[in-house]
């Protein structure tokens, strides 16, 4: 990751308006893994993840217009394969002309690709840091919670430590978007009173055992619960999450049962 020397630093990024008027965010069925698309009025977007395969392309074509080849900014929550893989293809498929990830030291040939093809896009590139906005039409709309500090050539424990955290305020909602967070880091936003209350949750790591504490659903006290997750073999969402989840009276969607989750 040393070799990103044209990475910027994000303090505030603002997209502009075009033409067509709608607003969604929409959790996609990329089975085991995370890509989430939001859309804003004037065909901008922004993809937070890719999930875990080529497919993401034929999910992104269904919301896109034909003539839309351009993605305003993309977020990839943290280097696992089941969030950047599809980016392999979507960076082919798709000009895409702002980049946030947290650029801590990862190594995997998934990755390294990924790298490699970032480097060859004329997009501009950030490293997330918490308190990082982006803005549209002059107003917030996203705000990153973590990393607390710059990740970038960090080495992590567990890279899930270097998870992408943000906030989304959109029309009436507010969502959280926990990337694959475990535990340890939801203690830290937690403490830090990072959290405040929002409607909709993206469930940490896929429903694991590791994420979705009782103190991150005491701070966040949503009302929804997206969990994105399909055939796989880590028992993921485990019965202790959804028991949780069921305990503080969420609603729970998943994408392995209900496909898309989409809100407008």
């Amino acid at each position: 990751m040393g070799a990103l020397l044209f990475v910027a630093v994000l303090v505030y990024w603002a997209v502009g308006q075009k033409e067509n008027q709608k607003t969604a965010v929409i959790f996609l069925n990329v089975g085991q893994g995370d890509g989430a698309l939001i859309e804003l009025p004037g065909d901008i977007q922004i993809l937070v993840d890719a999930g875990p395969s080529s497919n993401i392309s034929g999910k992104l074509s269904q919301y896109l217009p034909f003539y839309d080849r351009e993605i305003e900014l993309a977020i990839l929550t943290h280097p696992h394969a089941d969030h950047v893989s599809g980016f392999l293809r979507a960076l082919e498929d798709y000009h895409i002309k702002n980049f946030i990830l947290a650029g801590a030291n990862y190594e995997s040939k998934i990755y390294d690709d990924f790298i490699k093809l970032l480097k060859e896009e004329s997009g501009n590139v950030y490293v997330a840091k918490s308190g990082d906005i982006v803005s549209w039409n002059n107003t917030p709309i996203l705000k990153i919670l973590w990393p607390d500090k710059i990740a970038l050539g960090r080495s992590f424990k567990s890279i899930h430590d270097s998870t992408v955290v943000s906030q989304l305020n959109l029309g009436n909602k507010k969502f959280l978007l926990m990337g694959d967070a475990e535990e340890n880091l939801e203690s830290r936003l937690v403490a830090s009173n990072a959290i405040m209350d929002i409607d909709v949750l993206k469930v940490g790591h896929h429903g694991s055992k590791t994420s979705t504490s009782d103190a991150l659903l005491q701070a966040a006290k949503p009302e929804e619960a997206i969990i994105q997750v399909g055939r796989n073999s880590y028992g993921h969402p485990t019965a202790m999450v959804l028991d949780r989840l069921q305990k503080f009276g969420i609603k729970i969607f998943r994408t392995d049962q209900v496909g898309d989750v989409v809100y407008k």
